[in-house]
């Protein structure tokens, strides 16, 4: 139970760095118009192909990689308070099964599975990195809210 707290406890408190992160890191903002000719010129034995340039990363990505690390904690948080408890989701487990393993590898798989699926849209869509960061940190706190309720079973 003390463990679930402390979970629930380092989920809220990523989710508040990562705003406050958010709001108050200036963004690089160098771009190729910007960048003289020495950027382009070998330097020390290097090829000129392998000249460094420095890119601008999208708006939300330190966010993003914030929700999702908060979203992986709290699915740590929702296996951990289901485990060998009886599962009501007859997706992960059978009826009157308990969670185990299989279960495990099945919640897993769907939290990796929408991870991955974030990852390709936001590849091709990296003005979408805010909105999917709060998609995360709403699915978080939904696994904590259940993780804490799961706790109440024990």
């Amino acid at each position: 139970m003390k463990i679930l707290r402390l979970l629930s406890v380092a989920t809220l408190f990523i989710a508040h760095t990562a705003v406050a992160q958010s709001q108050s890191i200036a963004m690089p903002t160098t771009s190729l118009a910007t960048l003289d000719a020495s950027a382009f010129q070998p330097q020390s034995g290097f090829a000129p192909s392998s000249a460094r340039l420095v890119t601008q990363s999208p708006s939300g990505m330190a966010l993003y990689h914030w929700s999702a690390a908060a979203l992986i904690a709290a699915n740590g948080a929702d296996a951990f308070s289901s485990w060998r408890q009886i599962e009501a989701n007859p997706v992960i487990g059978a009826q009157g099964a308990r969670f185990g393993y299989s279960s495990l590898v099945i919640k897993s798989g769907f939290a990796g599975g929408s991870l991955l699926i974030e990852h390709v849209v936001l590849r091709h869509r990296p003005d979408l990195y805010r909105k999917m960061a709060w998609l995360n940190f709403a699915s978080a706190g939904g696994l904590g809210a259940v993780a804490f309720y799961n706790t109440g079973l024990r």
